[in-house]
């Protein structure tokens, strides 16, 4: 079993190697793109690994929303036990786009020369 430090080590380096392969993807594939869609497509795809769901109902930890999906899907009782994670995954891609989008924007805008 882990201790609660070990478990957040564990959970901080996840975020970290989701964070640098985030900008990976960013800067070999997305920079191509128009600068809405690759804020979008990156903050979608930071959204898909970054968003936490509990494990289960009774769960008092956390774990990404993608790997417990998944893992709830195929091994622990198929869509009922799959649900909650899956949805908190579509959310965080949704907010993830959005909030790239934003980025993007505020980010390329430029102030008017007058």
């Amino acid at each position: 079993m882990m201790t609660t430090t070990s478990y957040l080590f564990a959970l901080i380096i996840y975020w970290a190697a989701a964070g640098v392969g985030c900008r990976l993807l960013y800067v070999m594939w997305f920079r191509r793109l128009s600068p809405a869609r690759s804020g979008a497509t990156t903050g979608l795809v930071a959204g898909l690994l970054l968003v936490p769901s509990y494990a289960a109902a009774d769960a008092n930890t956390l774990a990404p929303a993608l790997i417990t999906g998944v893992f709830n899907l195929l091994f622990a009782g198929g869509m009922e036990a799959a649900i909650g994670p899956f949805l908190m995954l579509s959310l965080g891609a949704v907010m993830g786009g959005v909030i790239g989008i934003i980025t993007v924007r505020l980010s390329t805008s430029r102030p008017s020369k007058q």
